[in-house]
């Protein structure tokens, strides 16, 4: 049996972007390695008065639709269309514009592959000014403006 778990987790990645489309520009995107280097990990967070709230949202995916002997069939747009309704209260904070962030993050994904999942950190990789690949590329990240 083929393992979707890197292809429906890559999912979660299109719906950040789908939510950019829907002006939910403020939402940001967090990709991470479990402890155990076995599980990616991916938060949605946003940033409200230098209080950074997230939604561990490999979780709620998991939870609703993972077998990673089935590939997830619901559209981009259904999975948007769930998680708006399930998180309206945290997406209400994420409503407004972040143009470059929004750019620079489609541009990232227009370079992953197919089920290629990125990470910013792990317990072996620090933060830096780029994000790995399960494929073991770099993704240059957005410089942060202060």
């Amino acid at each position: 049996m083929e393992n979707y778990y890197n292809t429906n987790m890559q999912k979660i990645l299109f719906v950040a972007r789908e939510l950019h489309k829907r002006g939910y520009e403020k939402l940001r995107v967090e990709p991470s390695i479990s402890p155990t280097g076995l599980a990616w990990r991916c938060s949605f967070f946003v940033i409200v008065e230098e209080i950074k709230k997230s939604i561990i949202v490999s979780s709620w995916i998991g939870k609703l639709f993972m077998d990673e002997n089935n590939k997830i069939e619901q559209s981009l747009q259904e999975l948007t269309d769930l998680f708006e309704i399930e998180y309206k209260d945290f997406l209400l904070l994420c409503k407004g514009e972040n143009c470059e962030y929004v750019k620079w993050y489609s541009e990232m994904l227009e370079k992953l592959q197919e089920g290629e999942l990125p990470y910013a950190y792990s317990d072996y990789f620090s933060p830096t000014d780029f994000w790995k690949t399960s494929l073991k590329n770099k993704i240059q990240i957005l410089a942060e403006k202060n």
